[in-house]
């Protein structure tokens, strides 16, 4: 990537569907990572999913994708999605045309492993660590 390109994220984030997501997220109960342990500072995975999916995609070329890509992110932050393997596809092809592969992404601080996860996700070669044993644990669990 070079200094000056643009990227999805600084140009287009549904940000309040997103926070909807996030907040259901939070209620969800049943096969969801946060039934695996309790953890202080867990990001919600639809807002993980919708982050990276839109810092590693440029932005729309012209005014009529801008609906599409923002119902495309709102769909991808949906819970029900995060196995739809059409919409998963089609986000992990995004990224490859963006940048020309898919990247390899380092969580140096992983926490809960929602970074780690969401980035495995969407088809990016992740690495992550942390220093607390429980956090390292909860991540290889989640991988």
């Amino acid at each position: 990537m070079t200094k000056n390109e643009r990227r999805l994220i600084g140009e287009l984030f549904p940000i309040k569907e997103i926070s909807e997501e996030s907040s259901r997220e939070k209620r969800l109960r049943d096969g969801h990572i946060s039934t695996l342990h309790v953890w202080w500072a867990r990001r919600p995975l639809a807002a993980s999913r919708a982050s990276i999916y839109s810092a590693l995609t440029n932005p729309p070329k012209n005014i009529e994708e801008w609906g599409t890509k923002a119902h495309f992110v709102a769909k991808l932050s949906n819970w029900e999605n995060s196995n739809n393997s059409d919409i998963i596809l089609q986000a992990r092809n995004d990224i490859k045309n963006s940048l020309g592969y898919l990247p390899k992404v380092l969580d140096p601080f992983s926490g809960g492993g929602s970074i780690p996860l969401e980035c495995s996700r969407l088809g990016c070669e992740t690495y992550c660590s942390d220093y607390n044993p429980v956090s390292v644990l909860i991540s290889k669990c989640v991988s």
